[in-house]
């Protein structure tokens, strides 16, 4: 059980991280109130209560999936896909600034259209799902030709990981491990039917976190438009021209184009995986990568997206750092 606090903590920590977003604490900051009073305070604050009691409901899930209240029975497991979230979400915003462009101030045209760019996430998204790919078919395939029985369907490293999990998760009467009784974050899970404590379906987070990251860049690049539009010849000098370029902003002029598109590719992905794993189109393949159905069919969205709106040549075109680059090569000459 000691093994556990460490994942425990972490999911109270992001959690309350959550929770304290949602509820911010009003600044009622007095001269009087000394600096120990003001850090137990905040220390005891209501996001972090909720989140203790949230993350302690979902461990309790765990051991009593469902409560029943009279008649009407309340199931658990929901509480536990909301912590798996507040994990995505933190991970997420950790990542993001890894790949999205940071805006300037001063920037031009030409640089706000290199801003743009989707080439840097497209590359590390593909990476992660040929990784996902390699590891999923390949094991499968060395594990097919190693079975003695080629009947049996063959599992790769990446899907006995997590049923081992979901393993974890049934209440079988004839698990006697005492880990049995601990949830381990990771997956999100679907449980149909209130005396059933197995998960029907399940996703890992990192098929919530890394898709995340095109989103983050769609928001981006809408917001682009907001302060300096794609080919636009409009310099602000006055405040007239200020409030005119507000006005084009993403919420004002056609909402969030590429920030629908991903997520509406991340639908029809998700659909597509659905699909395959049901009528066993891949093979005799139980878990498949969801990553190799996801990755393209957002960024094929994006790109036509981009090809509707006119935007080809900025969302492909040239890294922020390739455009650097070559203005300090015309700048030399």
């Amino acid at each position: 059980y000691l093994t556990s606090l460490p994942s425990a903590a972490l999911c109270l920590f992001f959690a309350a991280a959550d929770f304290r977003w949602a509820l911010p604490e009003r600044s009622t900051s007095d001269e009087s109130t000394t600096t120990d009073d003001s850090s137990s305070s905040k220390l005891l604050c209501a996001g972090n209560i909720l989140a203790l009691a949230y993350v302690a409901g979902a461990y309790f899930a765990k051991i009593h999936p469902t409560l029943s209240l009279g008649e009407m029975k309340l199931d658990l497991w929901p509480l536990q896909n909301g912590v798996n979230i507040a994990l995505a979400t933190a991970v997420s915003r950790a990542l993001s600034p890894f790949f999205l462009p940071t805006s300037s101030s001063s920037s031009t045209d030409q640089s706000s259209s290199a801003r743009k760019s989707i080439r840097t996430v497209a590359l590390a998204l593909v990476g992660l799902t040929l990784f996902d790919a390699i590891f999923t078919f390949g094991t499968v395939a060395n594990a097919a030709a190693a079975a003695v029985d080629a009947t049996e369907s063959s599992m790769s490293v990446m899907e006995t990981v997590a049923r081992s999990r979901l393993a974890d998760s049934s209440s079988s009467q004839d698990v006697i491990s005492p880990l049995a009784y601990l949830w381990q974050p990771g997956l999100l899970e679907i449980i149909l039917g209130h005396d059933n404590s197995r998960a029907t379906e399940a996703l890992g987070v990192g098929d919530v976190v890394f898709p995340s990251i095109l989103v983050a860049w769609a928001f981006a690049a809408d917001n682009v438009g907001a302060t300096s539009p794609v080919g636009a010849d409009v310099v602000v000098v006055d405040d007239d021209a200020y409030d005119a370029d507000i006005d084009a902003s993403p919420s004002k002029s056609g909402g969030y184009p590429y920030a629908t598109a991903s997520v509406v590719g991340y639908i029809v992905g998700s659909f597509a995986t659905e699909i395959v794993g049901s009528f066993r189109l891949l093979g005799n393949v139980s878990g498949l990568p969801a990553l190799v159905f996801l990755v393209p069919s957002m960024l094929s969205a994006v790109t036509t997206m981009a090809w509707s709106r006119n935007e080809l040549g900025d969302v492909w075109g040239a890294a922020p750092g390739d455009d650097d680059d070559d203005g300090g090569g015309v700048a030399g000459e």
